[in-house]
């Protein structure tokens, strides 16, 4: 088993860093003021609305899509280049190859949280609707997500522990309660796993995710100051894509589409977008998607496709019905299949499919 530790735990060459000194705050913050935060409804500055017209419109294309059918495919062929060295004499020979890509990326059902998820984080809140907590760990979400940044995390042998030790250099809100042993489902099982350890906190993934196994019980640590050693349970995690799971976490968290598609997107995607009507902002979509063809090479487009897909395939494993997260994804994959079939020169794919 390989381990790495995910980039916001902090590497053991900050051990002479002195914490950042923070007052100490109440017990449970997060669960305690979920209700009171909840009330304050807010319409994100920089992320879009709550319900962003882009997915509703593309939600009320999919009501009556039965989610086991295979989705449009497009073919597209694209340019690969191959060098043949043969007595001194190198040549670089041009050839396409051609890849199948869904037109859309279609969603399961949408599945409600299993009240025993709940139940078995947060009993206190069973009775609270699930929308209020969530809008509550959208206000707090930023704290916790600090906190993380602020962990670092004891080095992890080739055996999986079931508990790790952490330091915590932030106290601002509550601390992880787990921390997510994240690996794919796509090794091969003889091969030695690749594990990357993301602290988490239990409530913000019980609430979202709909296919997340029960885990087991944790409270969050209470902690006095910054520097102190907590430790916590070590959960297997298996998901299809690992190395875009930071994306998908951080956004649980903050709920921010613009920082979300910012880590997807090579460049910064215009807010009307994901903003607005989708019917009336095709000229300013392929616009953009001009500006990325003419940018990148087809190499770099399909590494960005490569992670919206990526996300897109933890999204579905783990049953997360957020319409904000659908809006982004969709956005990028639309922006980036138009941005590809331009920069391969069959633009009219697109419009075929549409």
């Amino acid at each position: 088993m390989v381990s790495q530790s995910a980039n916001y735990i902090r590497h053991t060459d900050s051990e002479n860093t002195p914490p950042v000194a923070r007052l100490s705050v109440e017990p449970f913050k997060v669960r305690t003021g979920i209700q009171g935060a909840s009330r304050r409804r807010r319409a994100l500055v920089s992320g879009g609305a709550h319900h962003p017209r882009h997915a509703i419109e593309h939600a009320k294309k999919r009501k009556g899509q039965t989610p086991s059918k295979s989705p449009l495919a497009l073919r597209m062929d694209v340019p690969t280049i191959s060098r043949d060295v043969e007595m001194g004499d190198p040549t670089v020979s041009k050839s396409t190859a051609s890849v199948s890509l869904p037109r859309r990326l279609p969603r399961s059902e949408i599945t409600e949280i299993p009240m025993s998820t709940l139940q078995a984080v947060a009993p206190e809140l069973v009775h609270t609707h699930i929308d209020y907590i969530r809008e509550g760990l959208e206000c707090l979400g930023p704290d916790m997500l600090r906190v993380l940044a602020g962990i670092k995390a004891e080095p992890v042998s080739n055996v999986l522990p079931k508990e790790l030790s952490m330091i915590v250099n932030d106290v601002s809100s509550d601390m992880p309660t787990h921390m997510f042993a994240v690996f794919s489902s796509r090794q091969p099982a003889p091969a030695r796993r690749r594990v990357t350890l993301f602290p988490a906190h239990n409530l913000v993934f019980a609430t979202h995710c709909a296919n997340l196994p029960i885990l087991p019980t944790s409270t969050p640590a209470l902690v006095e100051c910054a520097g102190q050693e907590i430790k916590v349970p070590v959960i297997p995690l298996c998901i299809p894509s690992p190395e875009v799971f930071p994306q998908l976490s951080t956004f649980l968290y903050t709920k921010r589409i613009d920082h979300l598609l910012a880590s997807l997107m090579p460049l910064p995607t215009p807010p009307p977008l994901y903003r607005d009507d989708p019917t009336t902002v095709m000229p300013l979509l392929t616009q953009f998607a001009q500006k990325i063809a003419d940018t990148y090479t087809v190499k770099t487009l399909l590494l960005h496709i490569a992670k919206v897909h990526g996300t897109w395939c933890n999204t579905m494993a783990l049953g997360i019905a957020d319409e904000r997260l659908w809006c982004a994804l969709d956005t990028a994959w639309e922006v980036l299949l138009t941005s590809l079939a331009i920069s391969t020169g069959q633009p009219h794919l697109m419009t075929e499919s549409a």
